[in-house]
């Protein structure tokens, strides 16, 4: 099986990112969203800079409310992710390559709530 350059990258986040899937991802001030689309996070749980990147093997989240962790292939079968886009999917992840948000599909255990404190809020769209 080939990696296609294309479809490798790794950017990190500080500011809006244009992706190679057609999609962004922005730094929000605010929002009431709280759907998978956002990512609430806090500096006290992930390892600051933050990068979007493409799946690896054995890529593997703690998704919120689930005790344990999942396969970000699992993940990609579950919600009938095409094949043709599981290689371009961005996943955020911190410094210590740990999956922070699988945008538009499934957040970790790191993603806090409107009423917790947080001190970024990510958007995917």
């Amino acid at each position: 099986k080939e990696d296609k350059l294309i479809n490798n990258y790794k950017y990190e986040i500080n500011k809006d990112i244009n992706l190679p899937n057609g999609h962004n991802i922005e730094i929000l001030e605010n929002s009431n969203q709280t759907d998978n689309y956002i990512c609430r996070i806090s500096k006290d749980d992930v390892t600051f800079p933050l990068y979007v990147r493409t799946r690896q093997n054995g890529d593997k989240m703690m998704v919120k409310n689930l005790k344990g962790s999942k396969k970000i292939n699992d993940i990609f079968i579950d919600k009938k992710i095409n094949l043709s886009e599981r290689d371009t999917w961005p996943i955020v992840v911190d410094s210590n390559n740990t999956i922070i948000w699988l945008p538009g599909l499934k957040k970790s255990q790191f993603d806090k709530q409107n009423t917790q404190k947080y001190d970024i809020i990510l958007r995917y769209y």
